[in-house]
């Protein structure tokens, strides 16, 4: 099963995506008991016409099997230092993480944010859905922990 990875917009992508985004609330999620996915449409559209959002898509022939989704824009603890760029969300169907598939996302999403300039970039996963071996393989190196509590 090759996959072509590719930048798209945004917005051309989002009937595709929009099923997607599901697919890894259903995967990953936690408290699902309290929060359920909902895109707010017009935040993103609103980043893509900023142009802060940066979309890859994975396709297999010509069909959408995954995204990853960065905001790109530079971080106001490091003024003047460049563009970084934060990972919002990724997902690859479950058939498709298979060999190298996730790799090659990663490693694309990597140099098509190079290329805009970017000098930094930060990612996460769920610890349930651990994705370390995978991180530290491209090279990427553990900074943080996220904790997280329900408020309300």
């Amino acid at each position: 099963m090759p996959l072509n990875f590719q930048v798209e917009k945004w917005s051309d992508a989002l009937p595709e995506l929009l099923p997607m985004f599901g697919m890894l609330w259903d995967d990953v999620a936690v408290d699902k008991d309290r929060f359920v996915a909902v895109c707010d449409q017009n935040k993103y559209k609103a980043c893509e016409e900023a142009g802060i959002l940066h979309l890859v898509t994975a396709r297999s022939d010509g069909r959408l099997v995954g995204y990853f989704l960065m905001l790109v824009t530079p971080n106001p603890h490091y003024y003047e230092q460049g563009l970084m760029a934060l990972t919002d969300m990724y997902y690859l169907l479950p058939q498709y993480r298979v060999g190298t598939n996730g790799l090659k996302m990663f490693s694309f999403m990597e140099q098509t944010i190079r290329a805009m300039g970017c000098v930094k970039m930060y990612t996460s996963h769920k610890l349930h859905r651990d994705r370390s071996l995978m991180f530290e393989a491209l090279g990427l190196t553990p900074t943080d922990m996220i904790y997280s509590k329900v408020l309300a």
